[in-house]
């Protein structure tokens, strides 16, 4: 039973067999104990009938049969040894048939229900018998009383274990839920199976384990964020003083300017950082030529690149369009080139490659630089992240930027992805569904 739907149906049924089979039995078993105890009767009144012989003859015989036939429910017959009946009554056709085959004495089946039971009556001469017609299961049906307490059983213990094998994961969902509002993040239900209660346990199990990383992620956003403030607003405090004590505004000023774009800058990042992460940014899609998008980022990049001794170089094999958006999709991609651009080795040249496979459009971007560990590959996504921490603050990087690219890339549908470059340096790799 793989879904609740097919639980409930199949318990249902299988209440309504249940019931229908203890009905069969329970008539079959008192039908059973009625045939035996006509049985009896039958040998009780072939002995009244030997009696009634003995004593007033076969007169006192006919009006004791007259008799039992106005209070007795089943015919009483009694009948010589060729199956003549002796009282001149009248004989069912069914048994009619019976007799004139032949008979012996016993519990006879004439038809389904019907039954014939003959008893020899003792010390006749000649020999006779009393023989009774009875249906077992037409008079003896259970009573309503009684049917309507089977079927109540019945029911009742197939529902119960119904309602326990239903209720016990909600339970168990009930109060994993109850731990999670509570405040305990590391609450799983752990409930396994195929149906839809099991279903529901593992989509809660994942949402426990999405908020716990979300408000884990907040709080080390949180913290990161207040570490990286404290560095240029101590500058600011720096710039402040050394105006008051030396008189140099201008100087001052500049620093205090340069600062105060940090921060902007910075503050900036989180936002969007902030947003991407909790899917409020709306994307404004439409077609990009990824091709045009990455020659305008080359062309701003390459004076940043030349300032510092370095060049861009852009390689686009194929043409692809994409639906996205488009500030979105150039910020994604700038972060990447600019941060190969503060990374590769002077007088290098960083490589942008554009192509295409199957659906996706792939777009690389491989520096010159000392590359990353490999341990350190998976952080390279994460806010705040740092592989070589005195280098990455003297380029001024926070370690935002990949973190937006990879949010943007996941909005669109899309991944990022990053590998030491066999022959040097680091390739970042960008997918994005054509």
């Amino acid at each position: 039973m793989g879904s609740l739907f097919t639980k409930i149906f199949l318990s249902f049924w299988l209440v309504v067999l249940l019931l229908g089979a203890a009905m069969f039995a329970a008539e079959h078993y008192l039908g059973a104990n009625v045939l035996d105890q006509t049985a009896e009767r039958v040998d009780a009144h072939a002995e009244t009938a030997a009696a009634l012989l003995a004593e007033d003859g076969m007169p006192a015989v006919r009006r004791w049969l007259a008799m039992m036939a106005r209070s007795e429910r089943m015919p009483l017959l009694l009948l010589d040894a060729e199956g003549r009946p002796l009282a001149d009554q009248p004989l069912p056709p069914r048994l009619r048939e019976y007799l004139d085959k032949g008979f012996k004495p016993g519990a006879h089946r004439l038809r389904p229900g019907l039954f014939a039971v003959v008893r020899p009556v003792p010390d006749s001469r000649p020999p006779l018998y009393v023989a009774a017609l009875i249906r077992p299961h037409s008079g003896h049906h259970l009573t309503a009383g009684t049917r309507f307490a089977l079927a109540l059983t019945v029911s009742g213990l197939v529902c119960l274990g119904l309602a326990a094998l239903i209720t016990r994961p909600i339970r168990r969902l009930r109060r994993a839920a109850q731990a999670l509002a509570a405040g305990d993040l590391t609450v799983r239900v752990g409930y396994r199976g195929r149906d839809e209660v099991a279903a529901l346990a593992r989509d809660f199990d994942v949402m426990a384990a999405r908020l716990r990383d979300l408000l884990e992620s907040q709080r080390q956003l949180l913290r990161d964020v207040s570490h990286e403030l404290r560095s240029p607003l101590a500058r600011l405090r720096v710039a402040l003083e050394l105006a008051r004590r030396k008189g140099d505004t201008a100087t001052a000023l500049d620093r205090i300017e340069r600062e105060a774009e940090r921060l902007e800058a910075l503050i900036a990042d989180v936002l969007s950082l902030t947003r991407l992460e909790a899917g409020a940014t709306h994307l404004q899609r439409k077609p990009v030529a990824l091709a045009d998008l990455l020659q305008a980022i080359v062309q701003d990049a390459a004076f940043e690149a030349e300032a510092a001794g370095k060049a861009v170089h852009l390689e686009a094999g194929a043409a692809a369009t994409v639906q996205g958006d488009p500030v979105l999709l150039r910020s994604a991609i700038e972060n990447v080139v600019r941060n190969a651009i503060r990374h590769t080795a002077p007088q290098t040249t960083v490589e942008i490659t554009l192509r295409t496979e199957g659906n996706e459009a792939i777009v690389e971007v491989l520096d010159q630089g000392p590359g990353v560990p490999e341990q350190e590959l998976d952080r390279l996504f994460q806010p705040f992240a740092r592989v070589g921490e005195a280098r990455d603050r003297a380029s001024g990087g926070y370690g935002l930027g990949l973190a937006i690219s990879r949010r943007a890339a996941e909005a669109h549908g899309g991944c990022i992805t990053a590998a030491n470059a066999p022959e040097g340096g680091l390739r970042v790799t960008l997918r994005l569904p054509i």
